[in-house]
Parts: C-alpha cells; sequence; structure tokens
C-alpha cells in the first residue's frame, strides 16, 4: 500500500499552482490540522496516469483540494487485500475530532462493506465511485455513471462504416457491459450489423495491458475500434497513431482528440466535475446519503466531436468523406433517440 504526501502528487502531475506550506496556527486563526476536515482517498488499482478516467477524478479531486482548507491522503492499493486494509484502518479510527471522508475510487472497493456490520460516527462519511449501491451500510453514498447512452449514440454516428469492434479489457463487468451493450445496439439499429467483441484477459489486468492492445489493434483492419479498457487504451490509440491502417477509433473517457489522428469522435465522461461536486457537498454537510446513477441525459456523459479528424486522419471512408461537419451533424441528429434509449434501458434493468 502506498500513502502518497499530497505535494508529491502535486509536483509529478502538474495540477495545481504551488501551494504554501501549513503551520499548526496562521496569523488568520487557521485551525490546526487535526481539527481540519480530512479526506481519504484509496484510489483505483489501475493508478494514476492512464490520461483518462482516472486521472480525470485526480483532477477533479485536486480542483476540490485547492479550494478548500483540508487534509488529504492519497492511498493506492496494489491488491483488493491491501485496499481492505486500507478501509479496515479508516474504520478503526472511530468518530473523534473533524469530518472525515473516505473515497473509494473503484467499485471492487465496496465488497469489503458488504460482509461486516458497519456503523459510522455522524462526522464520517464514505463515498464509492462507480458501485451498484446494493447492501451498502448506513450513511454511505455511491453512483454509478451509465454509459449505455452515450456509447448508443457512439454506435448510431457510425453504423455507416462497414465493421465495428469493441477491445474490451474483461468480461462479465458491469460497467463495461453497459457500454458495450449500448455501442452494439447503436450500430445494429443504424443497420450497421453486429460489432464484434475482443477481450484483452480474463480479469481486471485487462485494464493495464497496453502492450497487449497494441497488438491486438494492429489485428484489425477496415473497422471502427471503441476501447473500453483503461489504461490499455493507450495502446489502441499508439498502434492507429504510429502504423497506417484502414482503422478509426473512438475516443474513451476524455476527449482524444489529440491522442491519434483517426479520432472522429470520443465519449466523455466528466468524472472530475461529478467527483467534485459530491466533495463540495459533502464539506457543505449536504451529500445525501444512498445511491445516484448519472449518463446521457444528466450530462455527466457525452460525445464530443475532433476538430482535427478532417485535416489529420490517414484515411477517409466515402460516407463521410464529403461533409466536414459530417459528425457533429450525427451527433445533434441522434442524440434525443440515444437519450431515449438510455431511459428504455434503465426501466428494463
Amino acid at each position: 500500500m502506498r500513502i502518497f504526501p499530497i505535494r508529491t502528487i502535486i509536483a509529478i502531475f502538474i495540477l495545481l499552482p504551488a501551494m504554501a506550506g501549513c503551520s499548526d496556527e496562521g496569523p488568520g486563526g487557521t485551525p490546526p490540522d487535526d481539527q481540519k476536515p480530512r479526506l481519504t482517498v484509496i484510489t483505483s488499482m489501475g493508478g494514476l496516469g492512464d490520461m483518462g478516467y482516472n486521472d480525470l477524478i485526480m483532477a477533479g479531486i485536486m480542483r476540490f483540494y485547492e479550494k478548500n482548507d483540508v487534509r488529504m491522503s492519497l492511498i493506492r492499493a496494489a491488491d483488493t487485500a491491501d485496499a481492505r486494509r486500507a478501509i479496515d484502518t479508516w474504520l478503526a479510527e472511530g468518530g473523534g475530532g473533524a469530518q472525515s471522508l473516505l473515497v473509494l475510487a473503484e467499485d471492487s472497493y465496496a465488497e469489503p462493506l458488504r460482509d461486516r456490520d458497519v456503523s459510522l460516527a455522524p462526522n464520517r462519511r464514505i463515498l464509492i465511485f462507480e458501485s451498484d449501491g446494493d447492501d451498502l451500510p448506513q450513511g454511505v453514498t455511491s453512483f454509478a455513471i451509465d454509459r449505455y447512452g452515450a456509447a448508443w449514440l457512439a454506435g448510431r454516428m457510425c453504423s455507416e462504416h462497414t465493421s465495428a469492434t469493441v477491445l474490451a479489457a474483461m468480461p462479465g463487468n458491469s460497467t463495461l457491459n453497459a457500454a458495450i451493450e449500448g455501442f452494439s445496439d447503436g450500430y445494429a439499429d443504424g443497420g450497421g450489423g453486429q460489432a464484434g467483441v475482443m477481450y484483452l484477459a480474463d480479469g481486471p489486468e485487462g485494464f493495464d495491458m497496453a502492450d497487449s492492445a497494441y497488438r491486438m489493434t494492429g489485428q484489425l483492419d477496415s473497422t471502427v475500434i471503441l476501447p473500453l479498457a483503461g489504461g490499455s487504451n493507450n495502446g489502441v490509440y499508439k498502434q492507429a497513431r504510429e502504423v497506417f491502417s484502414l482503422t478509426m477509433v473512438i475516443g474513451m473517457d476524455a476527449d482524444c482528440s489529440l491522442r491519434c489522428q483517426n479520432v472522429p469522435y470520443s465519449i466523455v465522461v466528466k468524472i472530475d466535475s461529478l467527483a467534485e461536486r459530491y466533495l463540495t457537498a459533502w464539506l457543505n454537510g449536504s451529500m445525501a446519503a444512498g445511491h445516484a446513477t448519472y449518463g446521457l441525459e444528466s450530462g455527466v456523459t457525452d460525445i464530443v466531436t475532433s476538430p482535427y479528424f478532417y485535416t489529420d486522419t490517414d484515411y477517409m471512408e466515402e460516407y463521410y468523406a464529403t461533409d466536414p461537419d459530417y459528425w457533429n451533424k450525427a451527433r445533434a441528429a441522434h442524440k434525443d433517440e440515444a437519450i431515449r434509449k438510455e431511459r428504455e434501458h434503465d426501466t428494463d434493468k
């Protein structure tokens, strides 16, 4: 288990300007550290540096930290057992002192809370990212991001393409399954047929296999790829950027316009803004317990088009070649339907 001093994180990722040092009691009446609200974050086992989802989470957390006078610890767990020990340590601290929030930035971290009787003191809260919210102790807040609607829109926008392929980290992951289903449904609803699905691994290691993703992408041609593999997505962008092939790549989680010349649009997940919103609500005492889900209709997911695609791409397909505004028009034409599909999919669960 690694606990990173917050200034080390700032220096490494250059997310914030330099910050002033802390003292027990400043001239402006700053409270001593042990009276400040305390934020403990257990980051995803995939870690930072993926230039996607995990880095977006950290950007939102760091924006919150910059604006507020809180103590913060960042913990990177080596495995699930390591995460469980970190959770046990936090729970054992008891209920005295200032406000305290434990942020679990991966859905698998919820499991250690489901098999025990957890009673949280009024000043202590837990926030879990990407959890389904089932069987969690009282006082725990959780949220999930439904990628079905945005993925449906991504599939529908490229349904004139002769082939579509999902390259996913692993089978059986509910978050990935929703995105795979949405993309496949959108592609098929537009007349594109059945999208192919390929997996990097049988387990979570598939999220950290960029070299394998690079090689697998090299085996594909004349297709549009949706990468759903966390940090492994970097291998997909790298292959498509470095080696000429008749392959288009849809960006995932963040705007990937600058990651590869063959990205016409990206599915963006505004997890940075959502994380900052939840942390601010906690500090203000307004973070509600229970579960919430966000998606395309709420604006937490969306499609952004690349301003560089038509000038930088390696090749053009006939169906979009003559209209530089093709992707923007496709997004506008099908977004309302994608929101309806998202509602229907949510109702069917």
